[in-house]
């Protein structure tokens, strides 16, 4: 079997995630090289987590040197066009971190890039390999759902870059992308009309601070069912966050977190569980059997279905910003 060779582009908290994952399947792909503008930084990832690769401060000269199979696109939201682009241009395919970007007409110029390279583009929207979910599918998609109900408590994002909803898109775009994603997946559904509302109370005015501290929004699913999401920021240090995902339908709830789901009824419980990082591992696994068969149906979604929930969270916004109900249009 051919190893892989893969790049890693960005050595942030993502590219450290996608490193490791990589490290795990060592016998399948092997991280070449790493790029990030902070070459410290790249240098630390190699240390720890690839320590065959080459490291740069130029993403697109590595592009050019390493000549991948696949490239892991971790950058912030701005670089994402640039960089898939040149690396579908020479020939890799890419796993690209969410959001694809900030905006619907540069997702779509992602995908003409990637249909006219014929290479597959991966987004990263890793909950749909946690453990359950393809069964929760089985499950859902054959019976009638009441109610979605997301929710995420935390303090201010840990990544800094998301202090400003300009640079990472916001709760709804950074993270409840994520939940969103899931529950298109496991209902086979689209959200047809929601309304979302902001705060900015709490955090407003401190250092560096330019995102909401609250966030809230109706949903209202093709298959009849409602949705709520409600997210903050807000939380003073030292009290516990928590987040997740709950699906009420006919015969049972659905709990969904980031290590696995359960499926409860009335007659008993089932548990599908995992270690946080599974996912990640569980995706590249699927992008490399795609890669070596050839086959993009080994993965659990194609791009131009990512790009649904692209415009599923970019028409939150726009409802967030406008205060208006917003009908998503997904052509």
């Amino acid at each position: 079997m051919t190893v892989l060779r893969a790049v890693v582009l960005g050595a942030g908290r993502r590219g450290t995630a996608h490193s490791e994952a990589v490290g795990d399947l060592e016998a399948r792909a092997r991280v070449a090289g790493i790029a990030d503008i902070d070459l410290q930084r790249a240098e630390s990832v190699a240390a720890t987590s690839a320590p065959h690769a080459n490291v740069s401060s130029d993403a697109i000269n590595m592009l050019e040197t390493m000549e991948p199979d696949v490239v892991y696109v971790t950058t912030p939201p701005e670089f994402h066009l640039q960089q898939t682009v040149a690396a579908l241009e020479r020939g890799a395919h890419v796993i690209l971190e969410k959001p694809i970007a900030l905006s619907v007409e540069e997702a779509d110029q992602i995908g003409e890039a990637a249909s006219k390279a014929g290479r597959m583009v991966h987004v990263c929207h890793q909950l749909r390999y946690i453990p359950g979910a393809a069964e929760l599918g089985e499950i859902l998609r054959n019976q009638r759902v009441a109610l979605t109900h997301i929710w995420n408590y935390r303090m201010a994002p840990d990544i800094p870059g998301n202090w400003n909803r300009n640079w990472g898109g916001g709760h709804v775009v950074e993270w409840g992308i994520h939940y969103l994603d899931l529950c298109r997946y496991v209902m086979g559904s689209e959200a047809a009309e929601i309304h979302a509302r902001y705060a900015d109370i709490v955090l407003h005015g401190q250092p560096n601070w330019d995102n909401w501290d609250a966030y809230a929004m109706d949903i209202q699913w093709d298959n009849g069912a409602v949705g709520g999401y409600a997210s903050t920021y807000a939380l003073k240090p030292g009290i516990q966050g928590n987040a997740g995902l709950r699906i009420v339908a006919e015969e049972g709830l659905a709990e969904i977190d980031w290590t696995g789901c359960r499926w409860i009824t009335p007659v008993g419980t089932q548990e599908w569980t995992g270690q946080r990082g599974d996912a990640e591992r569980d995706l590249s696994a699927a992008v490399f059997d795609a890669i070596e068969q050839n086959d993009s149906s080994r993965l659990r979604q194609s791009y131009d279905d990512a790009v649904k929930t692209h415009r599923l969270v970019m028409a939150a916004n726009e409802s967030a910003v406008s205060g208006k109900s917003v009908q998503i249009s997904y052509s």
